[in-house]
């Protein structure tokens, strides 16, 4: 073959060459697909059955209670103050004392989101209740002035089914029956409160028992109780001011807030009455610590009003309200 048949031919070599490899990336990225999807992107677009609807603006705010009513976990989001001259809220001296913490500048205006115990110990208010370690970075936060916001969401026991009816209140009928759930985080609902913090006054923690409901949610929180011996805490609730919503998959769920007349005037029974995707029939832990504070003991007294007697001796003379 002479040098020109050769250099004809170099060039159709190349191109084919090319077209190849460019046939096996697509044939991978398909194979990669059907390995690494999860099942249930994998199906076919739903069909709606017939009572199937998108739950109500009232509908989403229930869930979102019952979420906050059976979670106890959330994320408090905070912005680092403008200098690391940090404040932090002391009810010791009734006042707020400073102290200098490494860092870096740059940080100033930064958010940043901690893991945070809290529990629904005012139900009738909407307003989760937190132990607040004063040293602790969100606290010092917002008493610099930053916002607040509180991210909770829903993550029951995986399974791979989908059910679009889990989002809606719970039939009589179908009280033993689990509600399944798709296998992703993304199809489940979450929540973000905004809002501010402010402490609980005596009356208030005799009222709804707040150390004994907390303690009920998070057993090991007795150790940085009120009164311990390593860091200065405090009860605050979050007073909810806005709530934005995010139920799921934009084409079966609400997305975007929620009024917060719908948050405060959501029912106890209304939450009780709700199911969430994946959830099993249980009692929200709230329900148990009622169901104690009604037991009565040999005396003749029940648990709970000992209990109130002994916070209002223990706080008598401190008042905070």
């Amino acid at each position: 073959m002479d040098m020109t048949a050769q250099t004809n031919i170099q060039p159709f070599n190349n191109t084919l060459a090319m077209k190849l490899s460019t046939v096996s990336l697509f044939a991978a990225a398909a194979a990669a697909r059907s390995i690494n999807t999860p099942p249930i992107l994998l199906q076919e677009p739903l069909v709606h059955d017939e009572g199937y609807r998108v739950p109500t603006i009232h509908e989403s705010t229930i869930m979102a209670r019952r979420i906050m009513h059976l979670s106890s976990l959330g994320t408090l989001i905070t912005n680092f103050p403008d200098s690391s001259h940090a404040v932090i809220p002391s009810s010791e001296v009734g006042g707020e004392v400073t102290a200098w913490e490494n860092r870096p500048q740059e940080m100033a205006g930064s958010p940043i989101g901690l893991m945070e115990y809290y529990a629904d110990c005012e139900p009738g208010t909407g307003n989760p209740t937190l132990l607040a370690i004063n040293i602790a970075t969100p606290y010092r936060n917002f008493a610099a002035g930053s916002n607040i916001s509180l991210q909770i969401r829903w993550w029951p026991t995986q399974t791979y089914s989908y059910s679009e009816s889990a989002w809606l209140p719970l039939d009589a009928d179908d009280d033993d029956e689990d509600i399944p759930t798709p296998h992703t985080p993304a199809a489940l609902p979450r929540f973000s409160l905004h809002g501010r913090l402010e402490p609980i006054p005596v009356k208030d923690m005799a009222a709804h028992l707040i150390p004994a409901c907390f303690m009920h949610a998070h057993p090991d929180s007795a150790l940085w109780q009120p009164g311990n011996d390593i860091h200065t805490s405090q009860y605050v609730r979050f007073v909810v001011e806005h709530i934005y919503w995010f139920g799921g998959f934009g084409d079966r769920s609400q997305i975007g807030w929620l009024p917060i007349e719908e948050w405060r005037n959501v029912t106890q029974a209304e939450v009780e009455n709700m199911r969430l995707p994946g959830e099993k029939k249980r009692k929200g832990w709230r329900e148990e610590v009622e169901q104690e504070t009604r037991r009565v003991d040999a005396t003749g007294e029940t648990w709970y009003a000992k209990a109130v007697a002994a916070l209002e001796s223990d706080i008598e003379g401190h008042p905070r309200d």
